[in-house]
């Protein structure tokens, strides 16, 4: 019996034994069964995702050209630099290839070191490297850093229309100026490369899941910039700010018959392919177009053409001029003594009197600032010629100025005969050119534009000029105004009159508005502005001065570098004679 029993309890643990082993390989079963089965999908893509990787492929950025009068010349061109990255999870130690990178890339050692320390699979270790650089990163083979191959802005015109053209970040975003406005255009589309690496992150040439979508290349532009109009007017405006040792300047030439934009420039100016180094982003702004200002007596010919438009006075006209007049509780006066007497509307621009200025602002209201007289002004100001709103021109950051309307708590009397002289509002330069340019075209105002033509990939189209108004003035009032205006160059600034040629100007100097609110008493603002026409062309010139120290007038500066300006283009530009 005892040996049966001993029998049976072997059997009975053999089997046990069999039973759990049985078991277990079931289990085992099922679960490769759920492994490579049921959840094949997701346990193939998991290990999928381990070495694959996803590169955005940067689209190429919209080149921007210039027209020298014979062909397009480049000034923002592409140029290829790579960035160096790395994916932590493959570096095996992290000090000893930041010592490897650091002798090819340079940098802070220890900052490499944290960067491939971190917890994430995507690194950024330098931007911008050249391709000898990016060679010898490939010779080096380290495990885990890779290269990608980036766009950079480059500038063979140098400093050039820095603050028209603005420039593009890191982030491969247009940033001021024209490379902001048209971001979207000039960015084009970014394309996708998947790639499968080995266990080492180094992407396998050969295999089946390799995904490629192509960028789409940005738009090429022409700006309407002239290379040689905006080389004359950047380099006799900064001498100029250099020989007044004045505060800024700021310059704009517009066809007068297009609204085309020939040249644009702004001192202090920058080299846009070092913007990051640019201690004060001030220098960023382009004061033609975001620089608002008291612009003072520039604004006294667009006075005269709505008093002439509205029929209140004509070119005929006089006026007894006491030397100030009383307005409220205001007494404003001329800016020099002429003596009480008789005053045409020819001495109200040449003499640039204030009272005169009033005399045509009280004319719309039949002797007085009444309500309807500062609602005239106001209408032929905003709806007329484009004051207190953007012109819309393809730069980004443009301010619209401030004209305070005729029911406004502060739009009294005193403002606006303050506002028939240029203080009490402020323009910008474009803003002065556009409606100039209407002044003296026979009414039309154009919208200021940048752009001459845009390539893409269904062709080149060119951007014709558009007419947002017409019959802002009548002809005839153009032709007075125009003629008034050339009139006071001939007497105001002989140097800038050209034998074949109408020139035509008015200057402008204004008070600055100190940090307190109130008017300094040691510092102006001084401004040019008119016109040059030949045969069959017309460009209008706005020169702007803040705060020359030399003596005298600030416009009178002004007038000194119009005329400069003026006169290099005429002996450069071939523009035929009247």
């Amino acid at each position: 019996m005892k040996t049966n029993n001993t029998h049976t309890s072997k059997f009975d643990r053999t089997l046990l034994l069999r039973g759990g082993l049985f078991l277990v390989g079931a289990i085992l079963l099922v679960q490769l069964f759920i492994v490579q089965i049921v959840h094949h999908d997701y346990y193939s893509a998991a290990a999928l995702a381990e070495h694959v990787k996803k590169f955005e492929v940067s689209a190429e950025r919209g080149k921007i050209y210039m027209n020298d009068g014979y062909a397009t010349v480049p000034v923002v061109l592409n140029e290829k630099k790579y960035l160096v990255y790395a994916d932590p999870k493959y570096i095996q130690s992290s000090d000893y290839t930041a010592e490897q990178l650091q002798q090819l890339i340079g940098g802070d050692l220890n900052q490499l070191e944290e960067l491939l320390k971190k917890d994430t699979r995507y690194v950024v270790l330098a931007k911008k490297v050249d391709r000898s650089v990016a060679d010898r990163i490939k010779e080096q083979k380290i495990k885990g850093v890779g290269l990608k191959e980036i766009s950079v802005r480059t500038y063979p015109q140098g400093k050039m229309a820095s603050q028209v053209l603005g420039f593009v970040n890191d982030d491969n975003q247009g940033q001021y100026g024209f490379e902001e406005y048209y971001n979207q255009q000039l960015s084009g589309k970014n394309g996708l490369q998947q790639k499968i690496t080995d266990i080492n992150g180094v992407p396998l040439a050969i295999n089946n899941n390799q995904e490629q979508q192509d960028p789409i290349a940005g738009d090429d532009v022409t700006l309407s910039l002239d290379l040689r109009m905006q080389k004359i007017v950047e380099e006799r405006l900064q001498e100029n700010v250099t020989r007044t040792s004045s505060k800024s300047g700021s310059a704009v030439l517009i066809d007068a018959n297009t609204g085309k934009i020939t040249a644009m420039a702004n001192v202090p100016t920058y080299d846009p392919s070092q913007y990051a180094s640019q201690p004060d982003i001030s220098i960023f702004l382009n004061t033609a177009t975001n620089g608002a200002w008291e612009p003072g007596s520039v604004m006294k010919p667009l006075m005269m053409s709505t008093a002439f438009n509205e029929q209140k006075l004509n070119p005929g006209s006089t006026y007894f001029d006491k030397g100030s007049v009383q307005i409220s509780d205001r007494t404003i006066k001329n800016s020099m003594e002429w003596g009480a007497r008789n005053m045409s509307m020819n001495d109200i621009i040449t003499k640039s009197l204030n009272t005169g200025a009033v005399y045509m602002m009280q004319s719309l209201g039949g002797g007085q600032i009444d309500e309807q007289a500062r609602t005239t002004w106001y209408q032929y100001l905003t709806e007329r010629y484009g004051f207190g709103r953007s012109t819309n021109i393809e730069l980004a950051g443009e301010q619209g100025g401030s004209v305070i309307g005729p029911k406004d708590p502060d739009g009294v009397a005193v403002r606006y005969a303050n506002m028939s002289f240029g203080q009490g509002l402020t323009v910008t330069p474009l803003q002065l050119a556009a409606a100039y340019a209407a002044l003296i075209n026979g009414g039309t105002y154009y919208q200021p534009s940048i752009l001459s033509s845009v390539k893409t990939s269904s062709g080149e189209q060119a951007v014709p000029p558009k007419v947002v108004k017409t019959n802002v003035i009548s002809p005839q009032v153009s032709q007075d105004i125009r003629a008034v205006l050339q009139l006071s160059a001939s007497q105001n600034n002989k140097p800038a009159l050209r034998d074949g040629y109408a020139i035509g100007a008015k200057s402008g100097t204004a008070e600055v508005v100190g940090d307190d609110g109130a008017y300094k008493t040691d510092a102006y603002n001084g401004a040019y502005i008119g016109f040059i026409a030949g045969k069959d062309k017309a460009y209008v010139l706005i020169v702007r001065l803040d705060e020359p120290k030399t003596s005298g007038f600030a416009s009178a500066q002004a007038a000194i570098a119009w005329a400069a300006i003026s006169n290099e283009v005429l002996n450069i530009v071939p523009i035929a004679p009247m």
